[in-house]
C-alpha cells in the first residue's frame, strides 16, 4: 500500500472552552473516515490537538507525538492527565540539544521540527505558539486547512494573510466545516 500522508494538527494547547472542544472533537471523528489515508502528527501536548488526535485514535488513526521533552518520563510530567497510549510512536528531543532543559526553546524546536515532517497541517484554535506552527507550514510551502470557528489564532488567519503579504507556494484551505477542510487537503495531497 502506498504511504500514509502525514497530516499535523495543530491548536491550543490548553482550552477549557466547550464549545472548541466538541469541535476538536468533531475534526477528530472526521478524521476517522480518512484512517487508511493518512497518519495524524501531533506537538505530544494536551488541549485541542490532544482532544482531535484522542478522537481520532478511538476510530483507528494512527498517531505520532512529537514531543518538547526529552523522554517518556518527561512526557508523563508534561502532560499528566493525557493518555498516552494513543500514541503509535514517540518523537523526542536529540540527547544533544543544546536547550533541552528549555521548555519554551524545547517547544519551538519541536514545532519546527513537527511542521517539516508533516505532509499537511490543520489549525484548530491555537495561541501564539500555533501561529508559529502556521507560519512554519506557510514557509515551508505546505497544505493547511483552517477550522474557522474554532477558536484563537483559526479565526484569525484569514484576516492576518490578507494584510501581511509574503511570496509561498502554500496553499491556504478555509472552512467552517471539518468535513469539507479534510477533503480539500487530501484532494490537494492526491493531485500533488
Amino acid at each position: 500500500m502506498k504511504n500514509k500522508y502525514k497530516l499535523g494538527i495543530f491548536g491550543s494547547a490548553e482550552e477549557n472552552n466547550p464549545n472548541f472542544i466538541n469541535k476538536a472533537k468533531e475534526l477528530g471523528r472526521e478524521l476517522t473516515k480518512f484512517k487508511d489515508k493518512i497518519i495524524i502528527f501531533t506537538g505530544a501536548c494536551s488541549g485541542l490537538p490532544y482532544t482531535v488526535a484522542y478522537e481520532a485514535a478511538g476510530g483507528g488513526v494512527e498517531v505520532w507525538g512529537f514531543s518538547p521533552a526529552k523522554d517518556l518520563e518527561d512526557q508523563k510530567k508534561e502532560t499528566p492527565n493525557d493518555d498516552l497510549s494513543i500514541y503509535k510512536k514517540f518523537i523526542f528531543l536529540p540527547e544533544n540539544f543544546a536547550f533541552i532543559n528549555n521548555i519554551n526553546i524545547s517547544r519551538k524546536y519541536r514545532n519546527v521540527i513537527l511542521t517539516a515532517s508533516s505532509d499537511a497541517g490543520i489549525i484548530v484554535g491555537g495561541r501564539f505558539g500555533t501561529l508559529n506552527e502556521f507560519t512554519c507550514l506557510y514557509d515551508m510551502n505546505k497544505i493547511i486547512g483552517v477550522y474557522q470557528g474554532s477558536g484563537g489564532a483559526a479565526d484569525e488567519i484569514f484576516y492576518l494573510i490578507n494584510k501581511i503579504h509574503k511570496n509561498t507556494e502554500a496553499t491556504v484551505f478555509f472552512s467552517p466545516k471539518p468535513a469539507k477542510l479534510i477533503e480539500q487537503i487530501i484532494k490537494k495531497l492526491e493531485a500533488s
